[in-house]
C-alpha cells in the first residue's frame, strides 16, 4: 500500500517543508549559533564567570537557590545572564524546528501516515515551551528579585529536561528510521 502525501493533506505539518537543502541549512544555522552562543557569545561568557553556578543545569532548585546564584553576580554577571536569556530564545527556536524537521523526515521518509505519528510534533513544541516559561521566569526573578519566580523556574526545569529528553529521542529514532526508508526505497528502484 502506498501512501501519498500530497500538499493539500490537511493535516500537513509546515514542518515538512525542512527537506533536503533547507534541513542542511537549518542544521548548519545550528551548529553555527551553538558554536557562538556556547563559547564566545553570551552563554558561553556567563558559564566562565567564577563561582556561578549555571541554574539551567540543575535538575531542580529552589527558589531561595535561584536567588542566591542571581544574588551571587555583580552588576556585569546579571548583564550577562539577560543576554544570556534573551539569546537563548533564537537556540531553542532553531533546536525545536531541528527536531521537528527530523520527526517529520522520518515520517514522511517511513510513510507513517497514521494521525498518531503527527502528535510527535508536540513533543519539540512542549520542550520549546518549558524553557522559554523557565527562562521568562528567571528573567522575572533577575529583574524583581522575588523568590516565587525563581521558585517557579526550578519547577520548569524537570519538564524541560523531561520534554528535552522525549523530543531528543523521538526526533532521532524517527531521522534513522527516515535514513533507513529513503535507501530502502533507493534500492527498491
Amino acid at each position: 500500500m502506498t501512501i501519498e502525501f500530497s500538499e493539500r493533506q490537511p493535516n500537513r505539518s509546515p514542518f515538512y517543508k525542512f527537506q533536503g537543502w533547507r534541513f542542511a541549512a537549518l542544521f548548519l544555522v545550528f551548529i553555527l549559533y551553538s558554536a557562538w552562543y556556547f563559547g564566545p557569545g553570551y552563554f558561553g561568557q556567563l558559564s566562565r564567570i567564577e563561582g556561578y553556578s549555571l541554574l539551567q543545569e540543575r535538575g531542580f532548585y529552589t527558589g531561595a537557590e535561584a536567588l542566591a546564584a542571581i544574588e551571587g553576580l555583580n552588576d556585569e554577571g546579571r548583564r550577562l545572564k539577560f543576554l544570556a536569556l534573551i539569546f537563548d530564545v533564537p537556540y531553542l527556536i532553531l533546536q525545536a524546528l531541528l527536531f521537528e524537521a527530523a520527526i517529520a523526515f522520518g515520517i514522511l521518509q517511513a510513510r507513517l501516515a497514521h494521525r498518531f505519528w503527527q502528535w510527535l510534533f508536540i513533543l519539540p513544541l512542549g520542550f520549546l515551551l518549558a524553557d522559554v516559561l523557565e527562562d521568562s521566569a528567571l528573567a522575572l526573578l533577575l529583574s524583581t528579585t522575588q523568590s516565587i519566580f525563581g521558585a517557579a523556574a526550578g519547577l520548569l526545569t524537570p519538564l524541560k529536561f523531561m520534554m528535552f529528553s522525549l523530543a531528543a529521542i523521538a526526533s532521532l529514532v524517527l531521522f534513522i528510521i527516515g535514513i533507513w526508508g529513503r535507501f530502502r526505497s533507493r534500492s527498491a528502484l
